[in-house]
């Protein structure tokens, strides 16, 4: 079978970039039964899979997202000669007779629509179901994304399967105290901190995030490290400096991959309590490394933390204070967690992620 695969995702740093990049090094060193042809938007990854002899890469280029998707793919594809379609985010090619598999990573614009704007609503409630309509088949990022679309789009059962995401390799505890002093001399980092990984967006929840640590700091004196793209405009929209909480937040913005594990390990736990969460990769990572972790009782943090960490009301800032209290006083938790941590990492893993993904598109054939 000869594969055409989606790649504009590539260029995106976060969550979904970080799924298609590591899926797609698994897949293709995992799969040489089939051919693959990597369509890709930005020019600067041609080249990237050079050395796989099942492998063509292709540079598609158009004026915007849906041009790409809808009118350039399905004739690059056909010019290609593939049999399958495979996007590793929300949208299949409608103008197309090739079978087509798409992964979701989510239905928040369903569950909480506040929390988007109009257009984007609009469009999705529109278009999402055309998409699950297309498609020949679903695959989903954990069971509640794949529950979410069964029950809120109308996905019927057999045609949605759940792959969850995984931790690169690097996500790992880290036994070189050197390379740890390094990591803490470049980012200045506190000696005890909670670290909070968070981009600037109302889903990740910073309000009720901050205003449980503003708790904590009234009851033990406690270091927050924030990593994320744009976090830094929280500090002015929280107020962070008027009451003092600034003194005891650090922002370091976007961190690059090769950086985050060693600061998973210098952390006393990871506080990731956000709205609706489908997967949340900071939590497998910061469990791959050793690193205790506070979620969401909501989303799928629970179904992914399992009993590895401490759940939170993420609408509850006391419920946040609380279990943050929990983590900073008492080690043998600490211990335990981190103990369950690593054993509990095991599961999300990328090359069980390809395996996976490649089972549903070789059904499809």
């Amino acid at each position: 079978m000869r594969i055409g695969v989606m790649l504009r995702a590539m260029d995106e740093k976060q969550g979904i970039g970080i799924y298609t990049q590591n899926l797609l090094d698994e897949l293709l060193a995992l799969d040489s039964a089939n051919a693959y042809v990597l369509f890709y938007r930005n020019p600067s990854f041609l080249g990237r899979y050079g050395q796989h002899a099942h492998v063509t890469e292709r540079l598609v280029t158009a004026p915007n997202k849906a041009v790409w998707d809808q009118v350039k793919i399905p004739l690059a594809a056909r010019a290609a000669g593939v049999d399958l379609i495979f996007h590793t985010k929300f949208t299949v090619p409608f103008l197309t007779r090739r079978a087509t598999v798409m992964t979701v990573h989510g239905a928040s614009w369903f569950v909480h629509p506040e929390l988007y704007g109009g257009l984007d609503i609009a469009y999705v409630r529109r278009f999402m179901p055309l998409y699950c309509r297309k498609a020949a088949a679903i695959i989903a990022n954990s069971e509640l994304t794949r529950t979410d679309f069964i029950r809120l789009v109308g996905v019927p059962p057999e045609k949605i399967h759940t792959v969850r995401l995984g931790t690169n390799p690097s996500f790992r505890p880290i036994p070189d105290q050197a390379e740890l002093d390094a990591a803490r001399a470049k980012y200045a980092l506190p000696e005890s901190y909670i670290l909070a990984v968070v981009k600037y967006d109302p889903r990740k929840n910073f309000g009720n995030l901050i205003q449980g640590f503003r708790l904590l700091r009234r009851r033990t004196p406690y270091k927050l490290v924030v990593v994320g793209i744009g976090c830094e405009k929280y500090r002015a929209e929280y107020a962070l400096d008027a009451d003092g909480t600034a003194e005891d937040v650090r922002f370091l913005g976007w961190v690059e991959q090769p950086d985050l594990p060693a600061l998973y390990n210098l952390a006393t736990c990871l506080l990731f309590p956000s709205v609706y969460e489908e997967f949340g990769i900071p939590t497998c990572e910061a469990m791959a490394c050793g690193c205790p972790v506070v979620v969401s009782t909501t989303g799928a943090l629970p179904e992914i933390a399992g009993e590895a960490g401490l759940l939170v009301d993420p609408f509850d800032p006391e419920s946040i204070a609380a279990a943050l209290e929990r983590m900073v006083t008492d080690g043998a938790l600490r211990e335990e967690l981190a103990s369950k941590c690593l054993e509990r990492a095991k599961a999300f893993t990328w090359a069980r992620c390809a395996r996976e993904t490649l089972e549903v598109l070789n059904r499809v054939r």
